[in-house]
């Protein structure tokens, strides 16, 4: 599990890696289309698409590792006292 500690310490890696996931997955999908989406169209929805994804998971990991940070002071406080 070194390698996921590795990632998840530096925040713009893990977004990276999703982005390239979404990006990949959205591409995968669209290509499987039986309508016949035409290449640009494909490659400009699928962007769009990764980039709101990453975006919004962006936004929650922010605020997870933000109320991670805020419990630990709190329990730190808490042992202190008793």
């Amino acid at each position: 599990m070194k390698g996921f500690e590795k990632i998840t310490r530096k925040p713009w890696l893990l977004y990276a890696i999703m982005f390239i996931l979404l990006l990949a997955i959205g591409m995968f999908i669209r290509w499987r289309d039986p309508r016949g989406v035409p290449w640009p169209d494909n490659l400009l929805l699928s962007v769009v698409g990764a980039v709101l994804l990453t975006a919004g998971f962006a936004v929650g990991d922010r605020y997870r590792r933000k109320n991670q940070k805020h419990r630990e002071e709190v329990m730190k406080q808490l042992k202190d006292k008793e």
